[in-house]
């Protein structure tokens, strides 16, 4: 009976990586093939082979990568080695040499804990049928080439919200506002601000309706800061429409149950966190407080039980327990509870 043959699912990248594994071979196949001004900088002594998780995540099965990590001129680099071993070429080879590239920066970036970008230099292995397509990715671009060429992958533009000047943003309407209150949504003090787009608001609202202007006021109320709300209510109510001003006041009442609501559970599982604190400080009851924290009766009873059995005093175990004193008393009385009273 002949022996199963084993089956090698990528022969080529398990040739590749292991070539490459060996110092000899890589540093002569980069010092071939690398420009020589790139070469004459890199630190090939500290050529090191990284894992496959430092590599690509976004990698396909026609592709094998190798990422070396190198210095140049005491800096961390990456050397790329990408071969395609597909036997058509693919025509978006740039663009994926790009997305392997930004994905090696990204588990830079994670597992240095840096804001540094390193530099890293790709090179495409090709073995395939004679390779026709392009290698430049702006040439993959469906736009002119004099805007490819001006503003494709260059740095990007900066909108500084607070160097531009007020009344330059309220020169255009719709975007106006939205440039206006998003300058000045973290302000101490909003009121002092907003008569400076009521007039836009109330002329949109006159013209367009209230559905814009009242997603503005949403914003402002949910995000921003006032001094004197009902001061807010009025001056909407006054200089941009009453309507907008009772939705806009309906909204606060909402949110305003949603914080009270809010605020209570807050405070729940503050004191369930706090219950479970004061339990490991008294040292033997971090488990029996499971119950407790759990928010059950039950739990809290058999907490309650236990503390007593220890000898704790009712009122103490009422102030850890949050039950009522008096019920912490009755569980005293009952046989069934088998509570050994504080000895004096």
């Amino acid at each position: 009976m002949s022996k199963k043959k084993e089956v090698i699912t990528n022969p080529h990248d398990q040739f590749f990586r292991e070539s490459m594994k060996d110092s000899r071979v890589s540093r002569e196949f980069l010092k071939t093939h690398l420009p020589a001004d790139l070469c004459a900088l890199v630190n090939f002594n500290a050529l090191e082979l990284q894992p496959r998780s430092q590599s690509n995540a976004v990698r396909r099965e026609s592709i094998v990568d190798v990422l070396f990590k190198t210095q140049i001129e005491g800096n961390d680099a990456y050397i790329y080695l990408l071969l395609e071993h597909q036997s058509t070429p693919d025509q978006l080879m740039s663009f994926r040499v790009l997305q392997y590239t930004v994905n090696a920066i990204h588990e830079h970036l994670r597992h240095h804990k840096t804001s540094k970008i390193p530099l890293i230099y790709p090179l495409v292995v090709y073995h395939g049928r004679p390779y026709q397509f392009i290698t430049n990715i702006n040439e993959l671009v469906d736009a002119p080439k004099e805007l490819v060429d001006r503003y494709f992958m260059k740095p990007f533009q900066l909108l500084d919200l607070n160097q531009l000047d007020d009344e330059v943003i309220k020169q255009n309407t719709w975007s106006g506002i939205v440039e206006f209150v998003l300058k000045h949504i973290f302000a101490r003090d909003l009121l002092p601000l907003l008569p400076k787009i009521t007039p836009l608001l109330k002329l949109l609202t006159l013209n367009y309706g209230s559905d814009f202007c009242g997603i503005v006021l949403q914003y402002v109320l949910e995000s921003g800061e006032f001094s004197d709300e009902d001061a807010f209510f009025k001056l909407i109510n006054s200089d941009v429409s009453h309507d907008i001003g009772e939705q806009i006041m309906s909204l606060a009442e909402k949110f305003e149950r949603r914080g009270e609501l809010k605020g209570k559970l807050e405070g729940k599982l503050e004191g369930k966190l706090e219950g479970k604190l004061e339990g490991k400080l008294e040292g033997k009851l971090e488990g029996r407080l499971e119950g407790e924290l759990k928010g059950n009766l039950e739990g809290k009873l058999e907490t309650a039980r236990y503390m007593l059995e220890e000898g704790l005093d009712p009122a103490s175990v009422a102030k850890f327990t949050r039950l009522p004193l008096e019920q912490i008393r009755s569980l005293i009385k009952q046989p069934s509870a088998m509570v050994a009273l504080p000895r004096d």
